[in-house]
Parts: structure tokens; sequence; C-alpha cells
């Protein structure tokens, strides 16, 4: 179908593409896997015309191609879906799935025919959703579907998927996969970009690894790939340990919450000791998120009571909740954590402006650049390159530039909003190790998180979320198990 020869792209100070090889063939899900920063981004945007490589070629079908826009992709036959989707949101979906290549009747949008097809494709792909609906009013689950149906109405035979589930819920996750199951037999193929592995056994036939921009190894076939072998592609390193061995000493209570409630959450009670990590589990939709948010400020509270150090406290916004020493690392990284056109110093220092203060009470920009340094060293962030904006970095970058904002801040209590999200596995273990240092320097840190295995692997104590309410509390000298949180996660009781 596509067969990728030489391709390599350079940047200014950046080679993130090295002579990279990588063949797709008809009906078949390929797995592309890498770090952040690996070059996967930069390989999609040259197929699809976005961005100009330097040397190599694409054949599309046994012939010669050179894409010059996404039109041109789309006429050719390959689609894209990022893990950022590009609905519009302010537009129904009949709108969305023929933007740029509306249907046309005596010179006029013929509205009647594209409702017609927009039912069409979206029934073919298993969705319900009602075509005039505004894509802004849609779950991100619905918004994946309305792309596939865009990219079938297309008459795509390659679709691009970027990380397509770090946003959806589990059981969204198994119909996106049976899905691609699905495609893949009518004869569609799937360059399926992801960093869950298991979802990578599930549905890939092959799977390549990207590193520093050059393919590793040969792509191979899945059945012969196992995770450790992957990782140890990934990167060039066997990750023995995923969850880094922590040597913080639970001290005395930091943070107590007595009967928080919000509008989507109500009557939660924990505490958190200086060293602890408490993680906080629950399926989607369980609270977790509105209730940390309400903690921290950004949400209103409608009743309860929270100490810091044993002494009652009120957080009506996000400046108090600062200013006592509790910070939120959110989960929307790009839209609530970051100022994604600055630099990192920018965004590193915002909250700690009066700290970086001279004669005049004017700001000391050498200052700022040595503290970001310094820090940026301590994060492992990469490149370490403090004059680059936000935006240009990888997500596990992105997340790390966040973290060092607020360990910065010399914040007392720590709020972990699924850290991992979107993260490669390398990526992740240093993000482990640095919330274990943080506990470790005497910090509270609450982790929230949908993924089991990282709560299991990181908590010291389990909160429990189901539809806005806590259903258990489970400490790990209990014998904390998959089954229990589970069964609590769904409303049960053990």
């Amino acid at each position: 179908m596509l067969e990728i020869t030489g391709l390599t792209k350079q940047f200014p100070g950046v080679l993130a593409l090295d002579h990279v090889d990588l063949t797709i063939h008809e009906g078949e899900i390929h797995i592309l896997l890498g770090e952040n920063g690996a070059g996967k981004s930069t390989l999609i945007k040259s197929i699809i015309g976005v961005v100009k490589p330097n040397e190599g070629s694409l054949i599309w079908k046994g012939e010669p191609v050179h894409t010059n826009s996404i039109r041109e992709a789309y006429d050719l036959g390959i689609a894209v879906m990022y893990q950022e989707l590009s609905n519009i949101q302010c537009l129904n979906v009949i709108e969305n799935m023929f933007v740029g290549s509306e249907i046309l009747k005596n010179g006029l949008i013929d509205w009647k025919e594209e409702y017609r097809q927009a039912k069409e494709y979206l029934t073919k792909v298993g969705s319900t959703v009602d075509p005039y609906t505004i894509c802004e009013k849609l779950g991100m689950g619905q918004k994946q579907m309305v792309e596939i149906a865009k990219a079938l109405q297309r008459k795509a035979k390659l679709i691009i998927m970027d990380e397509p589930t770090a946003s959806l819920s589990r059981r969204e996750i198994d119909g996106l996969l049976k899905l691609m199951m699905q495609l893949k037999a009518e004869g569609i193929s799937i360059l399926f970009i992801t960093h869950k592995l298991d979802e990578a056994q599930k549905v890939g036939d092959v799977v390549t690894v990207l590193k520093d921009g050059k393919k590793v190894g040969q792509t191979l076939p899945i059945e012969q790939a196992d995770e450790e072998q992957i990782i140890h592609m990934m990167v060039g390193r066997s990750l023995e340990e995923k969850y880094p061995e922590r040597h913080a000493v639970i001290g005395d209570e930091v943070l107590r919450v007595e009967h928080l409630s919000g509008e989507k959450f109500r009557d939660i009670s924990f505490s958190v000791h200086s060293g602890e990590i408490l993680g906080v589990f629950g399926l989607i939709g369980a609270g977790r998120t509105e209730t940390m948010r309400g903690l921290f400020g950004a949400d209103p509270l409608s009743a309860g009571r929270i100490e810091l150090n044993g002494k009652e406290v009120q957080i009506r916004n996000p400046r108090e909740a600062i200013e006592h020493g509790v910070v939120l690392i959110s989960e929307n990284r790009k839209e609530e954590g970051l100022i994604l056109i600055h630099d990192v110093v920018e965004n590193v220092t915002l909250p700690t402006l009066d700290n970086f203060k001279g004669p005049l009470r004017l700001l000391r920009r050498d200052k700022r650049e040595r503290k970001t340094l310094e820090y940026g060293e301590k994060m492992k962030l990469r490149p370490l390159h403090i004059h680059k904006n936000a935006m240009n970095f990888s997500g596990g970058n992105q997340q790390k530039i966040v973290i060092e904002k607020w360990v910065m801040a010399d914040a007392h209590v720590y709020i972990f909003d699924e850290p991992t999200k979107g993260v490669d596995v390398g990526a992740k273990v240093e993000i482990y190790s640095i919330i274990n240092k943080l506990a470790e320097q005497g910090a509270a840190i609450i982790m929230v998180s949908s993924e089991m295995q990282e709560i299991l692997g990181m908590s010291d104590n389990v909160l429990v979320m189901y539809e806005g309410r806590q259903t258990g509390y489970v400490p790990r000298s209990e014998d904390m198990t998959q089954e229990k949180l589970m069964v609590l996660g769904t409303g049960g009781k053990i």
C-alpha cells in the first residue's frame, strides 16, 4: 500500500528522521512505537505533506508520490487522526465530515445528500450520534468515531491513528479496537501509533520501533515481539522495574479533607501524610478530576472542610491554593498546564515571579534563566533548550515542564492528575522517579490515575471513587489487588 524509503528530515540543530524505511501492506495494522521525540510525528507529517523531507521517497500503490498538503493526502486515500482531534467544535457532525469537500448541487451545498452519507458512514462505524449534533457536545469517543466516519466517506485506504485511545474510557477503547479489526478485514490499512503495548499486541500485525529518528532493527511480526523486547528497542535499556523503588518515610499528616462536595462529587473525605503517595482510582466519570479541581480552588465547593498541617484553611481559587502550598498538575497540560507559545523560562517561572524581582521591582531575566536551567537538569528535560517554546517539546517533556514549574514553587501538596497520560514508557519511569523524589523530600502526593497498574505500582494507599462518591479506601497493608480496586471502582463492596 505504502512504501517509505530513506526518509530524512533535518530541522535546525535536530535530525528528526534519519533514513527511515517503512512498508505498510493492504489490510494491515502496522504498529509504530517510540519514545516521545523519537520522530513519529515527523514521519506522519512527512507522509501527509505537512513537512517536506530533505531526502527519501514515498511510493503509494506502486507509484512515486509527493504530498504537499493534507488535501492531497486525502485525495490519494490517506487520512490521519491526531490525538488532539481536528474537529471544529462549533460546527455540527455533518459540517465536520464534509468541510473542504462539500457535496454540491446546482452550485449549492446538498445538505440532504450530506446528511444521508453522514448517517450511512456513522452507522458503518457503529455510531448512533445525530449528524446535526454540534461537535463540542460530543464525548471524546464519539468525536473519534466522527473522524473515522469522515475518513471512510472520503474513501481512505490508509488511516493513520496517532494515540487514538489516550483520552478514551475502557469501553470506548474496546469499541475502537474492535472497529480497527473490522476495517482491517475490509482491506483498509492502519498505521497505529500508541504507547500502550497491550493494545498494540491485541490488534497489531507487525511493529516498527523508532528511536532518535532512526528505525531500530527490523519490522517484526507482533507475535515475535514481547513487551520486554519492545521496551528495550524503544529506550535502549531494560526496564526490569517499571516502578522505581522508593525510600520515602511517611510522616505527619499534611492534608485532611472532610466531606468535600461540589457539582459532580459529594462527601469526599481523606488525609495525606508527608512522604505518602495517595492513589485516587476510578473509571471515567467517577468524579476524580472534579474533586481535585475543587480542592485546588479551580471549581467551586458547596461543602467541606480542608486542613493543612492541622489548621483549617479556605481555598476559593487557585491563587489561594498555591499560597498554601497546594498545586495541581492538570490532566490537560496543553490547555491548563502550559502557555504553549511561551518558552520554558516563561512557563516555569510564572507562578513565582516575585522571587525574580531585582532593583525597582523589575524582573531579572538572567536569574530566571539560571533557575530554569538548574531545575531543568533535575527534571532531565530533553533537550534542555530553555528558550524553546513549550509547544515544540514532546508530551513527556511538556509534562516535565509543568512539574518543574510547581517544584520551583516549593509546594507541600502535589496533586498529579493522570501524570503519564500520552507519555512513552521511558518518560513514564522518569516521571515516577520525580514523584518518588518529591515524596522522599517530605511532600504529600495525590496521584489520580485510570491505569490500574500505575495505581498499584506507585501508591501507598488508594481512595476509590464511583459516580462522584468514594466507595472505599484500600491501604497497601491490606493486600491491595486489581480485583479489590475494580469492585470498588464499579460501585461494589468488599
